[in-house]
């Protein structure tokens, strides 16, 4: 079984300098964790994605998000607790948990197939940049961004000051 503790989880933004950070977007979806053969959620339930939609997936361990599209939470939702999956979701990957190394090499290293896709990190060149960055987001429909530290190494169990959720009622 996979649950919230063997995954990581970001804390919020309080206003740290992200200065040389990297950032991803925060996708609106649910979190879940392939496990080479199945999606687990973060309460530890097994998800019942059909066989179209895990096709292609590599038997490598990966975490991320059951995106739906902008908007579209509760369809997210609905795949994950029902297993009422559509044609135009797609697993987000922002992690390879299997690997070691900082960020960049573990998400350099995730394989993807099929309906997945990896998140495409950015450098963050200031406060006004990520302010800039998490607006943009949020006029195009999107929910934030999440801040990673560059040097942090391995993929952290919990809570962690290496992942930041940066939404823009933060800033």
């Amino acid at each position: 079984m996979i649950d919230e503790k063997q995954m990581t989880l970001a804390t919020d933004y309080q206003g740290e300098d992200p200065s040389g950070w990297l950032m991803s977007e925060k996708f609106n979806g649910c979190r879940a964790y392939w496990d080479g053969a199945r999606f687990w959620t973060r309460g530890g339930n097994v998800v019942h994605a059909p066989a179209w939609f895990t096709e292609g997936l590599p038997s490598m361990r990966l975490d991320g998000e059951i995106f739906a599209g902008y908007g579209n939470f509760e369809a997210a939702r609905l795949a994950v607790q029902y297993g009422r999956f559509t044609r135009d979701m797609r697993f987000m990957v922002f992690d390879a948990p299997g690997f070691d190394g900082v960020w960049t090499d573990r998400i350099h290293r995730a394989a993807t197939g099929g309906r997945s896709e990896c998140v495409r990190p950015a450098l963050c060149s200031s406060r006004a940049h990520l302010r800039a960055r998490v607006i943009t987001i949020k006029d195009n429909g999107g929910e934030g961004i999440m801040l990673r530290s560059p040097t942090a190494q391995g993929y952290e169990c919990g809570r962690s000051k290496n992942l930041i959720r940066v939404l823009p009622e933060f800033l």
